[in-house]
């Protein structure tokens, strides 16, 4: 008879520790953390998956966490009493919201909603203010977080009081465009109404009207801007700096 041969071990699970780690260390606001830290926060790290149009975070929550989107896109929104939502900003993979809560655990003060399929990972205000504790200058980096969103907050409150529908429209087409020449915003005319202030009909009217004059081109929930320079002289008062002026 053959000898007896040992049945061969079984595959180890990956750890879902280690690739959090991975990702949590090319994050800003980790940047710098010690090795066993950033284990961590791993650890205590918790995977969701989102869908398109599910409300991650409504104003009025409990503040009991932080997120870090890892794929796909989120929208931070403000709704009015008469229901008119205002997007705040758009956020993609590497992006973290729901920060403010670890400083004061109050409530949400604003809606976060998937516009895309993806994955975020919760981590909770309790593990995140433990590292605080050893690690001070993360408190910092955080705080760098929140200021930036507060500037970018102000610039769009100053739009929306001394510029016109136009002029935020441009600037916004012009700021949020990806890809090579010609560059696109895949967006809706709906949510592009949300982002500037204005209605779905107000913005589809300015848009037409450029695209008439072969300022950009139009297909459903996509702007590909076809002449930046020209759009960017629309702006008053700016010098606006494309990237075609760079390529």
């Amino acid at each position: 008879m053959a000898a007896n041969t040992p049945a061969p071990r079984a595959a180890a699970a990956p750890d879902p520790a280690a690739g959090w780690r991975a990702v949590l260390a090319r994050i800003p606001i980790f940047a710098g953390f010690a090795a066993n830290d950033l284990d961590r926060l791993a650890g205590c790290a918790r995977e969701r998956r989102m869908r398109r149009g599910e409300t991650l975070m409504r104003a009025g929550d409990p503040g009991l966490s932080m997120m870090v989107v890892i794929q796909g896109e989120v929208r931070i929104m403000l709704g009015g009493i008469s229901g008119r939502e205002q997007i705040i900003d758009t956020l993609g993979a590497g992006s973290v919201f729901g920060e403010i809560a670890l400083f004061d655990g109050k409530p949400r003060t604003a809606d976060v909603v998937a516009i895309t399929n993806g994955r975020v990972l919760t981590i909770e205000r309790a593990d995140l203010q433990n590292l605080i504790a050893r690690d001070p200058l993360f408190a910092l980096r955080v705080i760098e977080t929140v200021c930036a969103r507060l500037r970018s907050t102000t610039v769009q409150l100053e739009a929306l009081l001394f510029q016109d529908v136009a002029t935020r429209l441009a600037s916004s087409l012009l700021a949020l465009a990806q890809g090579p020449a010609p560059r696109r915003l895949d967006m809706t005319q709906a949510a592009l109404g949300q982002l500037v202030g204005a209605s779905r009909e107000i913005v589809n009217k300015r848009l037409r009207a450029w695209e008439d004059a072969g300022i950009v081109a139009l297909s459903p929930g996509r702007v590909t801007l076809l002449d930046e320079p020209r759009l960017a002289r629309l702006i008053p008062g700016r010098v606006a700096k494309t990237r075609l002026d760079h390529d």
